[in-house]
This record gives C-alpha cells, structure tokens and sequence, in this order.
C-alpha cells in the first residue's frame, strides 16, 4: 500500500533489490574498473553524451568539456585519421550482422595529439532519452598484452611441469 508517496516495507522486497537501488549512476560509472564512453549510434551523427573520468584519465583530457571541444563532440575524433573509415566500417559491419556487440582495435587520439593502441568493446542500446546509443569501454592494448601475456606464461609452466 501507498501513503503520502511512500512504500510500505514488503517481504517480497528483497534485501538484493533494496542494496542494487542503492547505487547511483555516478557512484558506479566512477569507480567501475574501467574507461568507457557513451555515444549517439548513429552512421552520421556519433555525438558524445558521456564519458567517465577514467576515459578522461587514460586519453589525457582534463575534464569533460575539454573532451567535447577537441573532438568537437565526435566519437569519429577519437579514431586516428587514417583508421577512422576502417574502424567504423568494422563497427557497423558488425552490428549489421546482428550483434549487439563490436570488438575493435585502434589507435585512440589522446588529447595532446598522440595515440594510445586501445581495444573497444562497444554494445548498440536502445535508450529512452537518446535513441539509439553505444555503450563502449576502452582497455589499454599494450597494457592488457603485457598483463595477459604473463598469466599465459605462467600458466604455460604450471602446466608443462604437471606434464613432466
């Protein structure tokens, strides 16, 4: 029942629903373990709506407004010039085909000019205020190989010594 706008306390409210209300966008999108950005998925208008500060970490830029200015608010700015057709051709090829998902690999324009190898996981959404959007994180590709390389090699032994 409700009275004055509030909820009276139901055992079919679990505990597990009430602690997920509880996380705000903002507490999540900050302290999720990864770079990502939200953008319009659109073949040609790919407006910048999000990105969270380990996005503006990792590419260098120093706030978001400083992001928006220098890629004139394009997810195609982010993309280095000669990859830029390639990169969005594989996106599209990808999300034609039926997938949610696109997996790519490229160089991403930091905001002093230079590029950072990335891998990007990006996911097509449907979303209420914004149409068609892409949900998209960013993992360091030399980083990520350096790290995964490793538990290869290790692995590798682990396993060749069992062999023996």
């Amino acid at each position: 029942m409700e009275k004055n706008g509030c909820m009276a306390y139901r055992e079919g409210l679990q505990s597990g629903v009430r602690k997920q209300l509880g996380f705000a966008f903002k507490d999540i999108s900050e302290h999720l373990p990864g770079a990502f950005i939200i953008y319009r998925a659109d073949r040609k208008n790919d407006e910048l709506f999000y990105a969270n500060n380990e996005f503006l970490h990792m590419s260098g830029y120093k706030d978001i407004d400083e992001l928006f200015r220098l890629t004139k608010k394009s997810f195609r700015n982010l993309i280095r010039e000669d990859e830029q057709q390639q990169i969005e051709s594989s996106i599209w090829e990808q999300i034609d085909s039926g997938n949610e998902n696109d997996y790519i690999h490229f160089h991403l324009r930091k905001a002093d000019g230079t590029y950072l190898s990335v891998l990007d996981h990006g996911r097509i959404v449907d979303s209420q205020q914004h149409g068609r959007v892409f949900y998209v994180l960013f993992m360091d590709w030399e980083d990520m190989y350096i790290r995964y390389n490793k538990i290869l090699k290790d692995k590798m032994k682990d396993k060749n010594a069992y062999i023996k």
